[in-house]
């Protein structure tokens, strides 16, 4: 995955309080949930929401400290600080649950039809190891 951020899901929430989708991308070294707008969630509906093959951009050119000061939902989260990751397959949304060393708490939904599960399935597996569970 070099430096690439890989676009997984347009539908992420970061609660089931939290109706406005964002962009949840997966890089070398953090996940990053932006926010998008209300007439870009509810464009959504219930579809898949990333195009096949799924977009790519150099990681560099995602500016993190202007995502994380942009809205209060968004959230760049550094793999190597979790202590902690719980992915659950659900009927319609699927989540992942987020313990960091810090003691603080993420947690991640987004529509079943996004490929999101299954590559942090995956990517997560590896990097993680047995900090990392699936339920």
């Amino acid at each position: 995955m070099n430096d690439t951020a890989r676009l997984i899901s347009r539908s992420c929430t970061t609660g089931w309080g939290d109706w406005i989708h964002g962009e949840l991308w997966l890089l070398p070294r953090h996940l990053v949930r932006r926010r998008l707008t209300l007439r870009e969630s509810r464009a959504n509906k219930n579809g898949r929401t990333v195009p096949v093959p799924l977009p790519e951009v150099p990681a560099s050119s995602l500016a993190l400290r202007d995502i994380t000061s942009a809205h209060r939902t968004n959230k760049v989260i550094p793999l190597d600080e979790v202590a902690e990751a719980r992915l659950h397959r659900g009927i319609l949304t699927d989540r992942l649950a987020l313990k960091m060393g810090d003691g603080s708490r993420h947690k991640l939904l987004w529509l079943k039809v996004d490929p999101a599960h299954e590559i942090l399935d995956t990517t997560l597996g590896h990097l993680l190891g047995a900090r990392f569970t699936r339920d």
